[in-house]
């Protein structure tokens, strides 16, 4: 169950099963991750595996390569629903700018 949502000027922050997960939204694609941080004090940062969405196309990247994802229209419904829902009404440029990626 996702909980807390933190909408910020570049995309979004849930909490999600005890993980911080980001949804950065850039000019070239939406970016999903977890956020991980360690002991030591480097600062955040995003996992090595990423969903990133391209023009309604979902993408995992990975060290070791990035290949499409075949069945993502349940991934594309719920963020479409979280923009409708959380981000629409708080922040509408994020909200244009997530659409135009989602296809």
């Amino acid at each position: 169950m996702i909980k807390r949502f933190e909408i910020r000027k570049d995309g979004i922050g849930f909490c999600y099963e005890g993980s911080w997960i980001n949804l950065t939204v850039t000019d070239e694609g939406i970016i999903v991750a977890e956020e991980i941080s360690y002991e030591v004090p480097i600062g955040s940062q995003l996992s090595k595996i990423k969903l990133v969405i391209k023009k309604g196309t979902v993408y995992v990247q990975t060290p070791f390569g990035v290949s499409e994802l075949k069945d993502s229209g349940t991934i594309i419904e719920n963020i479409k629903r979280i923009n409708e829902e959380v981000i629409k009404n708080k922040n509408k440029e994020l909200y244009e700018k997530i659409l135009s990626h989602l296809g």
